[in-house]
């Protein structure tokens, strides 16, 4: 069945590209506005670290074992959230995350030695947990299947479009405001940055609707026709909690998808919490510098996302295009330690590795939606899918910390790193092709 027959009316699987607007234009803002904080405020530690590391004796092996941690909580906790959010809904429990998580982000700039930083991490991953794959079902009750994808990739690219801003928001905030109040600068940062989650929690939750049939600014009409279409795909059969888990626990295909996602998250999370202290150690010495150029490797990432995409639904070769992106991302990374002390190499190396890193995980998703879709455990999938990526997030800076402190230098770990991407690319995802073929 095609989208628009030939007159160009929508059929029962389709919206009229009228509605698909209004919606986007919508609910769109909303989610891509909620990511962007998130990643703000998970990542705003590895700038913060530059100055709060001597303030609060943090070695290099405690701040990766901190930034690591956030993921512990957030993997161990993403399937719960999930099942809590199917049973009373995307709004309110949305709500509830992005206002624990506000309050948790603030509440870091008071921490002052080791140990509560590290209760400060897993609290902000423990209030997180579950907000993404949230957000992408919050959109599958709004949008049908072939118009939902490209509602996803713009909560996709608010990603990378945050990791741009956070970095010269992060150098301004801690070198213009360091002192004020008799506050330092790392402290600002986490004020400025946790208090916009508290404010859009109170947003998202006056102004968005579980489903289109409790939407007030939606025509009875219009109301019918999202229903109407998005009856028409697919729907996952009624199962309890526990056969929800054991079903995907059990399929081959979620298992795949989750470790090749934890393999690019393994990579990109040691660059976005290690890449201030990597752009530091190759001679950047101002935070306010290091913030400035923080932002090339992102803006490259936002810009990858989008042709990714673009040559993912062109081609269909979702798993090579994976496989290409996890073998160019590990030559950036071997890239960025071989720079020695050049800022400029350092900084093209990591620039190819967010680049490249960052189109895995859409691919990822592209593949889990068309696969698992129908699914009795679509919900558990993409939350054990995302919390499998969660093991990698936690890796990735904990093994880079560990590695600095043993050997004075990230180069090792990276070069793991970089490894690792390369047999997930050979293995993994040509294993995936043979699960899907069952």
């Amino acid at each position: 069945m095609t989208a628009l027959d030939a007159a160009g009316t929508p059929t029962v699987s389709d919206i009229s590209p009228a509605l698909f607007r209004r919606l986007a234009c919508r609910l769109l803002p909303f989610v891509a506005i909620g990511y962007a904080i998130a990643v703000i405020d998970r990542s705003n530690i590895g700038f913060a670290k530059l100055t709060m590391a001597p303030d609060i004796g943090l070695s290099a092996a405690a701040y990766g074992l901190g930034a690591g941690l956030f993921f512990v909580a957030y993997c161990l906790l993403e399937v719960p959230s999930n099942l809590v959010l199917e049973r009373i809904g995307a709004r309110a429990w949305i709500t509830r995350i992005l206002l624990t998580w506000g309050a948790i982000t603030v509440l870091t700039g008071f921490v002052q030695n080791t140990e509560q930083f590290y209760l400060a991490r897993i609290a902000l991953g423990a209030a997180e947990a579950g907000f993404y794959p949230g957000m992408v079902l919050f959109l599958a009750a709004w949008f049908p299947r072939v118009r939902l994808t490209r509602a996803l990739a713009i909560l996709v690219v608010a990603g990378p479009l945050a990791s741009m801003a956070v970095g010269p928001l992060a150098g301004w905030i801690m070198s213009g405001l360091d002192g004020a109040g008799g506050h330092a600068g790392w402290q600002w940062l986490f004020y400025l940055t946790g208090l916009p989650a508290i404010v859009f929690g109170v947003v998202f939750f006056l102004f968005m609707a579980d489903s289109p049939r409790q939407a007030r600014w939606l025509s009875e009409a219009e109301k019918d026709e999202i229903e109407r279409a998005l009856a028409a795909d697919p729907q996952p059969e009624r199962c309890h909690e526990r056969g929800r888990l054991r079903s995907a626990l059990t399929d081959s295909r979620v298992w795949l998808l989750g470790l090749t996602l934890a393999a690019s998250y393994l990579g990109i999370y040691a660059v976005i919490f290690w890449m201030p202290t990597m752009l530091q150690a190759a001679g950047l010495k101002s935070v306010l510098a290091i913030g400035l150029v923080s932002a090339i490797p992102w803006t490259i990432s936002a810009i990858t996302i989008v042709l990714g995409g673009v040559l993912g639904d062109r081609t269909g070769q979702h798993r090579r295009l994976a496989a290409t992106a996890l073998v160019l991302a590990a030559l950036g990374l071997v890239l960025s330690v071989a720079a020695g002390n050049s800022a400029l190499v350092t900084l093209l190396g990591l620039s190819i590795a967010a680049g490249t890193y960052s189109v895995v995980g859409p691919l990822v998703w592209s593949l889990a939606h068309d696969h698992l879709r129908g699914s009795i455990a679509i919900g558990a999938s993409l939350a054990f899918i995302n919390s499998l990526g969660s093991i990698g997030s936690f890796l990735g800076p904990y093994v880079t910390g560990l590695g600095q402190q043993w050997t004075g230098s990230v180069q090792l770990p990276i070069l793991v790193i970089a490894g690792c991407a390369v047999l997930t690319a050979g293995v993994v995802v040509g294993r995936l092709r043979t699960a899907e073929a069952r």
